[in-house]
């Protein structure tokens, strides 16, 4: 309808001004919408001023409209079939820009090209028509539309059909991700129709306390050393016993050989310091250190202690980047480890000091040693005993084969003075070669990114033993206490695959031993980022995109690269694995201690909990608190509201800031609501609030919607604290957003952040200070990194650098 509308406003431009005028306008909207989109986008900022370049897009786009609005006008009605070909051409450009181009990235980038792939629809319905039209069709009178009618009656239609198109939508989870990852343009719909009709959620049943089998005594490795050696950004599939066709881990494959490969096996989050801190308790970190829980867990390190094993840790500062401030007792105990060598070495330096190490040790006393390996992490580094090739992924590559001989180097130190030494290989998560439209790790949940090798070597695990049924890496503590008869920590969460291990090969005619084998196997695998969730169950995968609210079910036997949905042909397996999906989920911090004291040890609802783990689906449940008895409910039910920014709450939070008596619980609604872009004046009275972090608060969510008035407050929060990575990456957005210059200088001391450098150097550029052009072209000189690369140096264009990039 707009594509037709805009053709006869061309048309009529050639005899009217009016129409000619009314092109123009529409031409210089569309162009404010893109450009105040794409400078706030992930790698595009202004140049020196935001608003010079959205009007200078502004004029020059309204400038071409005026002039070419008449001429398309005259020539499309003598000329329909060579427009047709032309504008089809044209759309298949946009819409091919739109698949290959920066995926993921830049909302209006990919908005404003589905637009114009739409506008030309009448274009190349008018040159079919025209075929019609020289054969004597029916088709070749045509009156002269009647604007002001059609956009009626398409008015009309939108709004009758709106809300039944958003309930049918609601119900097609596959076309809402597939629309969401594949067409922006409709994604906008999907996002409206979730306010329209939002996804009816799963009621969950209420947690279950989990049945852990009877499978403690199925291994015996008492008295036994235990070495486990974990290696950064490992995939399955590139490692040769997994069928990968290059030699690049000849010792991994020899340790297969001689123990058990689980084929599928996953790491709980794509993010090192998630995962490693998971591994080492058991337990899925990420959403209970959202919740505020499992800072007291127990670690393996410290459970062997108690049993009288020495511990040695050899590892990378970098094993808590992620969210370094989050894992502080973890890091600062050292994972309670007694001796940990924590610096980058490489892989021979690895076995080098694991040898020192035991050297030192009394052969009466047992050790745990875990070697963490950082080699094929990116920046990839060839190594020239390694050649694979000049591209990414045979870097990469060579760089597993030098961490597989250091692997072999680790595994033979050991062995020289521990020869009864069980050994465990897995990785902290994957990483991703485009598989999925992606790079790197810790976005997506598809195999590529979490699934990781896991080997097992010790007495009663079988030669050659593969395991298809999916594991987890927080397994493999409960397996190790279990086979050393070490009594299993209730909140663990991870199960022991000793029964499973035993019995990686099938079992022939003991039925009664296979039923008790299966009795004994671990839950679906699950897995999460911040974005995707995942459960992994048999050969089927689901994964969930928490912003769409859908999920999609793959079978891997089938479809081993997750390409085809297929949820419409298995419905009753689809809606099996989100229940269960959904009740796994609820149960994070059902088996943790109660939060305690001031909160009268009460543990959060499951509703709470969801919100927490960053579940969008729960925000309504969540709202359903602030009506709660309890105010610390209330309370941490409207701060969970202000971090998920869910636009159908919004009623909920005005309703409980009118009449809530709790001043705290009415100082949430009031930010949560300006977030959403619902100015509430309270949050501007808490701009002046004695408690800082309420004053911080307050100017992140002004900032957010262009209000400044809070900017010396959020400059401050920058200068002064350490923020948690998310939290970070808001007040950037905010910076970007209210563009304050004197934070320029403050920003630029923080290029040094490897994480957080790419969404630094945008938002400097789009702050527009020409005095960032030096530290930015500084550390470009020095980047390793691709994705910083590209970011700092897309924002020294933007910042009019010339000299800078010479070189």
């Amino acid at each position: 309808l707009a594509g037709a509308v805009v053709v006869g406003l061309c048309e009529a431009s050639a005899n009217t001004d009016r129409a000619r005028l009314a092109v123009a306008a529409l031409a210089a909207g569309f162009a404010g919408w893109v450009g105040v989109g794409v400078t706030h986008g992930r790698h595009f900022a202004a140049g020196p001023g935001r608003a010079g370049f959205v009007a200078a897009l502004c004029l020059a786009t309204t400038a071409t409209a005026w002039a070419a609005a008449p001429v398309v006008g005259r020539r499309l009605p003598c000329g329909a079939l060579r427009a047709a070909l032309v504008a089809a051409s044209l759309a298949l450009v946009f819409e091919t820009a739109n698949v290959l181009v920066l995926p993921r990235l830049y909302p209006v980038f990919h908005g404003g090209l589905s637009v114009l792939a739409a506008l030309l629809s009448p274009v190349i319905g008018r040159g079919v028509r025209s075929i019609f039209a020289a054969e004597g069709g029916a088709l070749a009178s045509r009156p002269r539309p009647h604007f002001p009618l059609a956009m009626a009656l398409g008015a009309i239609v939108v709004s009758t059909q709106a809300a039944p198109s958003s309930q049918k939508l609601a119900l097609a989870d596959n076309l809402r991700v597939i629309f969401l990852d594949r067409a922006p343009l409709l994604a906008f719909g999907v996002e409206l129709g979730q306010l329209l009709a939002p996804p009816p959620p799963l009621e969950p049943p209420p947690v279950d306390v989990e049945e852990r089998g009877t499978a403690r005594h199925a291994l015996d490795w008492r008295e036994r050393d235990v070495l486990l050696v974990s290696v950064d950004a490992l995939r399955a599939d590139h490692v040769g016993a997994y069928g990968y066709t290059r030699a690049t881990t000849p010792h991994i494959d020899a340790l297969a050989r001689e123990g058990t490969l689980f084929l599928r096996a996953y790491c709980p989050t794509p993010h090192t310091s998630y995962s490693i801190t998971s591994m080492m308790t058991g337990k899925n970190m990420r959403p209970l250190l959202a919740q505020g829980l499992g800072l007291d867990s127990d670690t393996f390190a410290g459970l062997l202690r108690t049993y009288g094993y020495r511990t040695a840790a050899f590892y990378p500062p970098a094993v808590f980047f992620i969210d370094e401030d989050l894992f502080a007792p973890f890091r600062d105990k050292k994972l309670d480890f007694e001796y940990a060598r924590v610096e980058f070495a490489d892989p021979a330096e690895r076995a080098g000091a694991v040898r020192s190490y035991l050297e030192t040790q009394p052969q009466d006393r047992k050790v745990f040693v875990w070697v963490h390996l950082f080699d094929p992490h990116e920046p990839y580094v060839a190594h020239p005993e390694h050649p694979f090739g000049d591209r990414d992924i045979d870097r990469y590559d060579s760089e597993i084969a030098a961490a597989d001989e250091g692997i072999g180097a680790v595994v033979a130190a050991m062995r020289a003075r521990r020869p009864n030494t069980v050994v465990i290989v897995t990785a902290d998560h994957g990483e991703e070669f485009g598989e999925h439209r992606g790079r790197y790790h810790g976005t997506t949940v598809y195999e590529e990114q979490v699934r990781v090798p896991l080997v097992i070597v010790g007495p009663g695990v079988p030669a050659r033993g593969r395991v298809e049924t999916p594991a987890q890496t927080i397994d493999v503590l409960p397996t190790v206490l279990g086979a050393l008869d070490v009594p299993l920590p209730p909140r663990i969460r991870g199960h022991d695959l000793g029964a499973w291990l035993s019995a990686s090969r099938p079992p022939d005619g003991d039925n009664s031993r296979d039923t008790e084998r299966h009795k004994a196997l671990p839950p679906p695998a699950f897995a999460e980022t911040d974005e995707y969730t995942l459960l992994a169950d048999a050969e089927w995968r689901l994964v969930c995109a928490r912003r769409a609210s859908a999920c999609s079910l793959y079978n891997l036997d089938l479809d081993p690269g997750e390409a085809h949905d297929a949820s419409a042909a298995n419905m009753e397996r689809f809606a099996a694995m989100k229940a269960l999906l959904r009740r796994l989920e609820a149960s994070h911090g059902h088996y943790e201690r109660t939060r305690g004291g001031a909160f009268g040890g009460k543990p959060w609802p499951e509703a709470i909990r969801r919100g927490l783990a960053g579940d969008g689906d729960a925000a309504k449940d969540v709202a359903g608190l602030l009506d709660d008895s309890d105010v610390l409910f209330r309370r941490k039910a409207a701060e969970v509201l202000f971090d998920l920014k869910r636009k159908e709450v919004a009623p909920d939070l005005r309703l409980a800031l009118s009449r809530d008596d709790d001043d705290i619980v009415r100082r949430w609604c009031a930010l949560a609501l300006t977030r959403l872009g619902e100015g509430a004046p309270r949050s501007i009275e808490l701009l002046d609030d004695p408690d800082v972090a309420w004053r911080r608060l307050a100017a992140l969510a002004l900032a957010e919607n262009g209000d400044a008035r809070g900017s010396e407050v959020l400059v401050s929060w920058w200068q002064t604290a350490t923020l948690p990575y998310p939290r970070a990456r808001e007040v950037l957005s905010a910076f970007a957003q209210i563009r304050p210059k004197e934070a320029a200088s403050i920003l630029s001391l923080s290029l040094g952040d490897v994480r957080l450098r790419p969404y630094v150097a945008e938002t400097l550029a789009a702050i527009g200070q020409s005095s960032s052009r030096g530290p930015l072209a500084e550390r470009l000189a020095a980047e390793r990194y691709q994705t910083a690369r590209v970011a700092l140096a897309e924002a020294l264009l933007r910042l009019g650098a010339k000299n800078e990039l010479v070189g």
